[in-house]
């Protein structure tokens, strides 16, 4: 292969320079060649960030003690991105990632005039979104309207806030109950509010297709921002709704639960216990993800304590 033209020689000035040794490292390693070998051959970046989403799981994996396999062969014909072994216990990991949507160099500025909405006496998880070039007045206005609505919004609810032109200032979304007593902020995308779901469920699903039948078997998503873990979890567990099915909880007026259309709903897909999230952030080197145990699981198994110590930070 010519120098400087693909996989680490092409995309290395984008990543986090210690990782970038840590995987040329690779090179001659018993264990991790193969996938030193697949990023090198990656020529584009979407295909490149595919294997380096791999590559930081067994990275986070290897300094965690655990012996790595790459590409296993499954019965179905075919592979399973990565067999973790540590203490005798066998894990079977599938990596996945959610590609940007529109890649932004861009920080958001936020506006101090936000926190007051976080002093509503509301128990609720709200998304927020503003246009970018608000100024100190338009945003008041913004933040006016914005405190009004959540004051009598239900679950699900959402508003679109205009100035007196009818030009948009942003928008307001009710997204979760929580226990807490006081409005919890998500800054979501000045363009709209995005649900990833439906697009992380058809990961799930491709995942499902590579498990190792009678293994433990875990699918790992990943994502380019911090927010997408609210989307797995939903992908996962259903988003919030209002269930009036079952009883309200003491002092409440109306329950709340998960949809049903959820990827763990129910009897499906019970061969799948075991979920995460991590945050995919090429300069970034440190593993920071969330897991996810179906409603049952034994989570005192080996199996289960060996993914809550790799993948529960």
């Amino acid at each position: 292969m010519t120098p400087n033209v693909f996989g680490l020689d092409q995309f290395a000035n984008d990543l986090n320079p210690a990782i970038v040794g840590m995987i040329r490292s690779w090179h001659g390693d018993s264990e991790l060649e193969p996938l030193y070998h697949r990023l090198q051959a990656r020529k584009t970046r979407r295909g490149f960030l595919d294997s380096f989403a791999e590559a930081l799981v067994a990275l986070h994996a290897r300094r965690c003690g655990c012996s790595i396999q790459v590409e296993v062969p499954t019965p179905s014909g075919k592979t399973c991105d990565l067999l973790l072994e540590r203490n005798g216990v066998s894990l079977f990991v599938h990596v996945k990632r959610l590609g940007s949507r529109k890649p932004t160099t861009k920080r958001m500025q936020i506006s101090s005039r936000l926190r007051i909405l976080e002093q509503i006496e509301k128990p609720w998880v709200v998304k927020v979104r503003w246009q970018e070039s608000l100024d100190d007045e338009a945003m008041q206005a913004f933040v006016i309207a914005a405190a009004s609505f959540i004051e009598t919004a239900r679950l699900g609810d959402e508003k679109v806030v205009r100035d007196a032109n009818g030009v948009e200032l942003g928008g307001v979304k009710i997204v979760a109950p929580q226990e807490e007593r006081r409005v919890a902020l998500v800054i979501g995308l000045p363009s709209g509010f995005v649900d990833e779901s439906p697009r992380i469920d058809r990961l799930l699903h491709r995942a499902h297709k590579q498990f190792m039948p009678k293994g433990s078997n875990l699918i790992l998503v990943c994502t380019p921002h911090l927010q997408g873990v609210g989307d797995v979890e939903s992908a996962l567990l259903g988003t919030y709704v209002e269930r009036w099915d079952e009883h309200p909880a003491k002092g409440k007026r109306v329950a709340h639960g998960r949809s049903k259309d959820a990827f763990w709903c129910h009897n499906q897909m019970q061969d799948s216990q075991l979920a995460g999230w991590f945050w995919l952030a090429p300069m970034h080197h440190e593993y920071q993800g969330k897991l996810w145990m179906r409603e049952g699981y034994d989570a005192l198994t080996p199996v289960a304590q060996l993914a809550q110590d790799l993948f529960s930070k």
